[in-house]
């Protein structure tokens, strides 16, 4: 049989599978507006866990890591450690606050602690943070679908994009944790079986010591190398990638503490503590993750180095072309779902993250019906996931987007809500400074070519320039006109 036709197979029959899971949902489960946005705070501990670690794991964890690991080697998976150092900060920290709080979304918090003016700006931030991942998001998952099914990659985002879109719309958060954690479950054996295939296919680790000239890199020789600086480094040097490293410590840092459709599994929860165990269990379960893709990357150096460059600094093809090649038809279409899958399981949570944030910090109302509360946010969730979808059409490379969206919204946003816990003098006009600076600051780094220069990250100076900006503003601040955390 036509190997496109068996993985367009189950492909068809996972897709299938996640439609009728957002039905199921819809009618069990969904009857208010708390039901569709929060699951009506109830979940425990494993479903959260679960879903927490899905979202961690997305297109930039994968498709991305996997693709950086082609030329650097296992440092690329710090993309995957260090989502799990932010989950850990997150349960320490803020996570079981905001359940505490019991708020709805991210700027809501800010609104309360700072005022409507701090309010106004973090919901704008937020959404278009939560927009532009989403659509890099769904950049990823068209060219997984595409590369599946044979299709060009905007055929794969519309189609893919869609069922993302209508099962988020119908089921609410209670179907994006069902899937969620299908969906971790389908990766990590996805992963598994490519590992296993790939280094028997390669000889083993030893194999993956001399890889061989990569595409565009040629005058480098036969090496693993930095693709920032272009630098020989070694394969299993962790640290290979340099400031990266620290700067994907630092997204991934302020990424899970202000990501709305992160901290809306924490709100999900039935209490505090279960919030913060839900974060240490869900980043223990990275740990493992992030080394098999990172293997992955470099199994697919070996063997197709002639992998025409499609990023920055990633190889957007490896993973693909690795299951393409390695597996048979079946099982590389099992395995090539589990890529959709994961990439799925974090679109639908910045989808039904950005409907929150409209419904609750841009003032919709529909009144205090239950049914027209839900059919009102499953409006906005239908054409938020349009425009997520258009953006993902015009999107640059995979890595950079995720990594401007943490400068714009993340990092600015990280700074005032540490600061509004953890320090009372903390004032509206510092943490509209800090807002402002951060994000500034990192884009003007990129933009005018400094990071090139340097070599140092825009991350690296976004977080500080927040964290300056916010503490000058606080203290030069005459107003005093801040609210205290109350327990």
């Amino acid at each position: 049989m036509d190997p496109t036709v068996i993985r367009w197979a189950v492909f068809g029959g996972y897709l299938i599978l996640m439609l009728a899971i957002g039905e199921v949902a819809a009618r069990r489960k969904v009857r208010s507006l708390d039901d569709y946005l929060l699951a009506g705070r109830q979940h425990g501990l494993w479903i959260t866990a679960g879903s927490l670690a899905a979202t961690a794991i997305g297109a930039g964890s994968t498709i991305g890591a996997a693709g950086v690991a082609y030329y650097v080697g296992l440092s690329a998976g710090w993309y995957l450690w260090s989502a799990g150092v932010g989950l850990v900060l997150l349960g320490l920290t803020l996570g079981p606050v905001l359940r505490q709080r019991a708020v709805y979304t991210v700027p809501e918090f800010i609104a309360w602690r700072y005022g409507p003016i701090a309010g106004r700006l973090a919901t704008v931030l937020a959404l278009v943070g939560l927009v532009l991942f989403l659509g890099a998001q769904l950049l990823a998952l068209g060219t997984v679908a595409a590369q599946m099914m044979g299709l060009p990659v905007r055929a794969g985002i519309a189609i893919a994009g869609l069922v993302v879109v209508v099962y988020a719309v119908r089921g609410g958060i209670w179907a994006i944790h069902w899937t969620d954690n299908l969906q971790l479950a389908w990766i990590v054996l996805g992963l598994l079986v490519l590992a296993v295939v790939g280094l028997r296919s390669v000889g083993g680790l030893e194999a993956l010591e001399g890889p061989p000239a990569a595409r565009g890199f040629e005058a480098l020789g036969p090496v693993w190398l930095n693709p920032s600086t272009r630098r020989p480094v070694s394969g299993w040097d962790v640290l290979a990638l340099g400031s990266t490293v620290f700067a994907w410590v630092i997204m991934s840092t302020t990424w899970h503490v202000t990501m709305q459709s992160t901290v809306q599994r924490v709100l999900a929860t039935r209490d505090p503590a279960t919030a913060r165990q839900a974060c240490g269990v869900a980043a223990l379960v990275l740990v493992p993750l992030g080394a098999l893709v990172a293997l992955a990357g470099m199994t697919a150096r070996r063997l197709y180095p002639g992998l025409e460059p499609t990023g920055a600094i990633e190889q957007m093809r490896a993973l693909p072309a690795l299951v393409e090649g390695l597996l048979d038809p079946f099982l590389g279409g099992i395995v090539l779902a589990a890529l959709t899958a994961v990439v799925m399981s974090t679109c639908d949570s910045a989808l039904l993250g950005a409907t929150t944030v409209v419904v609750r910090d841009l003032w919709v109302r529909w009144g205090t019906d239950d049914t027209r509360q839900v059919t009102g946010s499953r409006r906005v969730t239908a054409v938020l996931g349009g425009v997520a979808i258009g953006c993902a059409l015009v999107l640059p490379g995979l890595v950079r987007t995720l990594e401007m969206v943490a400068a714009v919204y993340c990092v600015s946003l990280f700074v005032p809500m540490l600061l509004g816990v953890y320090w009372r003098r903390a004032t509206p006009g510092g943490a509209i400074a800090s807002m402002v600076t951060g994000g500034l600051a990192g884009l003007l780094w990129r933009a005018l070519e400094i990071e090139a220069l340097t070599g140092v990250h825009m991350l690296t100076v976004a977080l500080p320039a927040s964290l300056a900006a916010g503490l000058i503003g606080s203290l030069a601040s005459n107003s005093g006109s801040f609210r205290r955390l109350r327990d």
